[in-house]
């Protein structure tokens, strides 16, 4: 990763925890270099996924506002065509969406 953010340098930092499990099934007296292909890419999963899941809860926690009063700034991906659904010409007024 090129330059990470300081987020991204955070989120790194919550998957060590991930990393010294998942190393520690394999062995820690075992170099790294004589992983098997499957070691490695357990170790790479774990890693990969505690970042992403890491990442993700910084999103969700930014969503909302930090000051007290303020509404809550809506996720713009939840419904994206939630304002065109009056003018669907295949809904008729008084039927279900």
């Amino acid at each position: 990763m090129i330059d990470p953010s300081d987020i991204e340098l955070a989120s790194m930092k919550k998957c060590l925890k991930a990393f010294g499990e998942s190393a520690g099934e394999i062995g820690f007296a075992k170099p790294l270099g004589d992983y098997s292909e499957e070691e490695a890419l357990r170790v790479i999963d774990a890693i990969v996924t505690c970042w992403t899941e890491a990442m993700l809860a910084h999103h969700e926690q930014s969503k909302f506002p930090p000051v007290r009063g303020m509404q809550p700034t809506p996720d713009p991906l939840a419904h994206p065509f939630a304002d065109m659904e009056d003018d669907l010409p295949w809904v008729v007024e008084g039927e279900k969406k």
